[in-house]
């Protein structure tokens, strides 16, 4: 493995294990977004990796924000955190998640489908109401990702 690309993995590793749980605070225009949000799960740096032509070119730092449904009971759901955080992992690796024109940005719908089963399979299909991608930061500047 290049040393470059190992530097990249590692960086993955260390951001995607000290800063868990760290979510990026937004606003919320609802009228209940104090009680909206004090229901959600969040998931910050969850690294995907980007591959062109069996290279790693790239890693995308994506946060995740997992709203959970009203009828679950939230604490027991909260416990379940670790459990969520590796099936989001292994949803950002099992399956291309960045766009295919360019390694520097992250294929949406592609990323909200995998995160929501990865979610769903770790907290349980009526526990999660919707998955929200809050963030998504590019390892390397657009014009080197994209070579």
């Amino acid at each position: 493995m290049e040393t470059s690309i190992r530097r990249a993995f590692a960086a993955a590793l260390i951001a995607s294990t000290l800063l868990a749980g760290h979510g990026a605070a937004h606003a919320q225009p609802a009228a209940n977004a104090e009680a909206d949000s004090a229901r959600t799960m969040d998931a910050a740096y969850i690294a995907v990796p980007v591959v062109r032509d069996g290279r790693l070119v790239n890693y995308l730092f994506v946060s995740v924000r997992i709203d959970i449904a009203p009828n679950v009971d939230l604490w027991r759901t909260r416990e379940r955190a670790h459990f969520l955080r590796d099936a989001l992992l292994r949803a950002a690796h099992r399956a291309p998640l960045a766009d295919a024109a360019h390694a520097d940005q992250l294929n949406r719908p592609a990323a909200l489908a995998a995160f929501r089963a990865a979610a769903q399979q770790a907290l349980g299909a009526g526990a999660v109401r919707g998955v929200t991608i809050v963030a998504v930061n590019s390892s390397r500047p657009a014009y080197l990702a994209n070579r």
